[in-house]
C-alpha cells in the first residue's frame, strides 16, 4: 500500500493502516479516503473527492440546509432554548414558538469539520454551533452529494 497519496487540489493524504484510510488535516476541514471495504478504489475515490473539494463552499451550504431541515424540528422538540422548570416562563410564548429555532439559524450555526469520502457514500461530520450541547451531527450523503440522512 502507497505510504501517501497527492491531489493537486487538497493536497497529500497519509496512509493510516489501522484504519485502512488516507488522511488530510490541514485545514478547516479534516479529509479521509476510506478504503476499508474491499470494493473500494483509492483512485475512484479521490477523484470524486476532488470533485467534491471543487464545488464544496455550494455543497457546504446546501448541505447545511437539507441538515436543517432535517434535524430542526427534533431541536426544537427535544432541546428547547428555555428552562422548562424556570416558574415565570410563559408558556403560551413557548407554544406560539418564539423560543423555536429556525432552519435558517440553524443552518448558519452549524459547521463543516470532517468530510469521510467511502465507497457506498459520503459521511460528514459537524460542529452542531452547541444547538444540542455541543454533540456533533453526522450526516450522510449519496455520491450525488443529496442528503440521505442526518443525527446527533
Amino acid at each position: 500500500m502507497e505510504k501517501s497519496i497527492h491531489s493537486e487540489l487538497i493536497g497529500t493524504f497519509i496512509y493510516e493502516e489501522l484504519s485502512r484510510a488516507y488522511t488530510y488535516e490541514k485545514g478547516p476541514v479534516h479529509w479521509t479516503l476510506e478504503i476499508s471495504d474491499d470494493k473500494a478504489n483509492i483512485y475512484e475515490i479521490m477523484q470524486r473527492a476532488e470533485n467534491l473539494y471543487r464545488v464544496l463552499h455550494g455543497f457546504d451550504k446546501q448541505a447545511k440546509v437539507s441538515i436543517a431541515d432535517e434535524l430542526t424540528s427534533y431541536k426544537n422538540d427535544f432541546w428547547p432554548e428555555y428552562d422548562e422548570d424556570d416558574e415565570h416562563l410563559d408558556w403560551d410564548e413557548v407554544d406560539a414558538g418564539k423560543y423555536d429555532v429556525t432552519p435558517e439559524t440553524f443552518a448558519a450555526s452549524i459547521k463543516l469539520l470532517d468530510i469521510v469520502i467511502r465507497h457506498e457514500d459520503i459521511y460528514c461530520e459537524y460542529d452542531d454551533g452547541e444547538l444540542f450541547g455541543g454533540h456533533r451531527i453526522h450526516a450522510y450523503f449519496d455520491n450525488d452529494h443529496r442528503l440521505r440522512s442526518a443525527e446527533i
